[in-house]
């Protein structure tokens, strides 16, 4: 036997015997399944909590179903993802409700926001006015009585806003913050200590004037009988010097009727406070009789300077005077309960104060010979007197308030016309804002009391 047939003779044996082995290892394929058969049908059921412990954190994990939700027949359970919410066909789903809750309360909040913006531009215009017309004052831009007006617009514009806020104790704040204001004007006056020029020493009292009546408020709203009584008792000196030396003035021509009817109000307010104060008659009318014909004395002299077409007697100052005497004419009967003498005055001043506003409008401004401020001065004592007719003839009222708040948007349009705020320019457009402000606030406060 050669090597040749040896090697194929030894190949042959071992492929036989690696065949032998493996056909006693792995059995044929039918023996298997009817081995491993019974162990699958007798295994336990899943075990859920070892599941989710073993895939914790996954979004779709399994559950199995109630023993309600079984198939007929022996079908295996079915399972649903945690994540997924079955669909209530018997109940609305508390989600939409949900949405539905949020968007009537963001409905609310657009309301309110659009409230607040109002508020927060409101007192913004007020504190620029404020403090525009205390710089131009301290230039000498603004006379005194400018500039109080100017301080009580804007403060009160934040006293209307505060109330709508419910700010507490807003009113005694904004009492005290004028009273600053008032005690600066005073140190600004006499630290200027020249007797000789024209008019600085009635400014003078009449700014302590000013100080003495914004202690007054303050003692009124703080329940302060005694400093009360003491800061009206300086009301009073200080009011009769006041108008004294506003006459004296008056007569060597040194004031204007303006500054002199200003006086004569300020001695009727103290005498009328007064009455109050002490509990006298609050229906007695010897002091407006008396403010009554002083302003009588200052129609006459501007008639007199109109007949002769001074410029002091010009056609929107006569129509201003009758205004103001028409208006306390009203006033004076309206104390004495005369309701038809007083609705006929009061339509009157409204009258006259409309003609003296549309000719300084029409006329004077584009003229250049009225400036931004007189229309505002005219506009509110047109307002004043509209305010009191519509008071006592409600048939008319809706007509005359368009008519003055029409009046009012023309005057903020040519405010805001106006690039060249230099000077007391920027002081006299806030306060036509102002104005537009407080009166958007004082309609909110009515539409809140219906």
């Amino acid at each position: 036997m050669n090597d040749r047939t040896h090697f194929f003779i030894s190949c042959s044996i071992t492929i036989l015997m690696i065949c032998f082995v493996l056909w006693l290892k792995y059995p044929a394929p039918s023996q298997r399944l009817a081995s491993q058969e019974p162990p699958v049908i007798e295994a336990p059921p899943l075990d859920l909590q070892s599941f989710l412990d073993v895939e914790e954190g996954s979004a779709t994990s399994l559950v199995s179903l109630p023993q309600s939700t079984h198939f007929e027949g022996g079908k295996k359970k079915q399972f649903i993802p945690l994540n997924v919410v079955p669909q209530q066909k018997s109940q609305q789903s508390p989600k939409v409700q949900i949405v539905a809750t949020k968007r009537s309360a963001s409905k609310r909040q657009g309301i309110s926001s659009n409230l607040r913006k109002q508020l927060e531009q409101s007192e913004s215009n007020a504190d620029q006015l404020v403090g525009q017309s205390t710089d131009a004052f301290s230039r000498g831009l603004l006379s005194l009585s400018e500039y109080h007006l100017a301080l009580n617009i804007g403060f009160d514009t934040k006293l209307k806003a505060a109330e709508i806020r419910q700010t507490k104790q807003a009113n005694i704040s904004f009492l005290n913050q004028k009273q600053q204001l008032f005690q600066q004007a005073v140190e600004q006056l006499q630290a200027f200590d020249q007797p000789a020029a024209q008019g600085w020493y009635g400014d003078l009292v009449h700014a302590r004037l000013l100080l003495a009546q914004n202690q007054y408020e303050i003692a009124d709203a703080t329940k302060n009988i005694d400093r009360q009584q003491a800061a009206l008792s300086q009301i009073s000196n200080l009011s009769r010097e006041y108008f004294n030396i506003r006459k004296a003035e008056l007569q060597i021509g040194e004031a204007d009727l303006s500054e002199f009817r200003r006086a004569s109000r300020a001695v009727y307010l103290a005498n009328q406070e007064s009455q109050y104060l002490y509990g006298r008659d609050k229906n007695d009318t010897a002091g407006l009789s008396v403010y009554v014909r002083e302003l009588e004395e200052i129609q006459t002299e501007l008639q007199w300077m109109a007949n002769r077409d001074a410029g002091m007697g010009r056609n929107d100052l006569l129509s201003l005077s009758k205004s103001h005497l028409a208006y306390t004419r009203g006033k004076y009967y309206q104390k004495k309960d005369h309701k038809n003498e007083s609705r006929k005055y009061f339509q009157e001043s409204m009258q006259y104060s409309q003609d003296a506003w549309k000719e300084r409008i029409n006329v004077y401004y584009p003229a250049g010979t009225a400036s931004l401020h007189d229309l505002t001065s005219a506009w509110i004592m047109w307002n004043a007197s509209g305010t009191e007719y519509t008071e006592l003839e409600s048939r008319d009222s809706g007509t005359i308030n368009r008519e003055i708040q029409a009046g009012l948007d023309q005057m903020l349009n040519i405010a805001e016309r106006i690039r060249d705020r230099r000077g007391r320019m920027a002081s006299d457009i806030s306060l036509v804002r102002c104005l537009k402000n407080s009166e958007m606030l004082k309609e909110f406060k009515v539409a809140q009391t219906r």
